[in-house]
């Protein structure tokens, strides 16, 4: 079985809005950096696991934060980040932007014959759910890997976290819950509206025949 996690997009520019600005900080308040914990997640629930890891960058940008090997692979986008970022050169904000996505059917077709997906990187809600959804209408079994997506640097350091395993259903528990019972019929009505795909895993997945 060829089974391939697919992380999206990480880049400096994306990855550096979830980091502390001044890296002493982690230190003066006791807390683990993230990037460690992400590159041991992905080598400890995929890498070790038989699956092929691949990352997905823009041709323009550079891979940062992640400790590739070897055997990893890179696939480029069919755009640039130029063209994806609402802020040009200089930093402004570009007039009357209006966003622009990879092709996301180019992108999959560079993973070859595949039979398992699971996809995380930036941004769960966006990109990365119509990565996983594109995958999804072609047959392949897909799942997003949501503590492996910019959601990861909200939970790495909670009770919740597995260094090991992605459980679809132990994630929801924890989203649903996290703010304490009381809260928990609201949370779970936003839940069910933000996640409805079943690419989130909350749903039977399609499967090829």
């Amino acid at each position: 079985m060829n089974k391939v996690f697919l992380y999206l997009y990480p880049i400096k520019e994306y990855t550096s809005v979830f980091l502390f600005h001044d890296d002493g900080l982690y230190d003066r308040l006791n807390i683990s950096r993230p990037l460690p914990i992400l590159n041991e997640v992905i080598n400890k629930r995929y890498r070790q696991k038989g699956y092929q890891v691949v990352y997905v960058l823009y041709p323009d940008k550079e891979l940062y934060g992640i400790d590739k090997i070897d055997n990893d692979k890179i696939i480029y986008t069919d755009i640039t980040f130029s063209e994806v970022s609402a802020y040009d050169y200089k930093e402004y904000e570009k007039k009357r932007f209006i966003p622009k996505y990879p092709n996301e059917l180019l992108l999959l077709e560079q993973l070859g014959n595949i039979d398992e997906l699971v996809v995380g990187g930036y941004h769960a809600m966006d990109c990365v759910k119509r990565v996983a959804q594109e995958s999804n209408n072609l047959g392949i079994k897909t799942l997003i890997d949501l503590d492996l997506t910019d959601l990861f640097f909200s939970i790495y350091q909670t009770n919740y976290f597995d260094l090991n395993y992605y459980s679809p259903e132990k994630f929801k528990n924890y989203m649903i819950n996290r703010y304490g019972t009381e809260y928990s019929t609201y949370e779970e009505k936003k839940f069910d509206k933000y996640y409805s795909s079943p690419v989130y895993g909350f749903k039977t997945l399609s499967r090829k025949k």
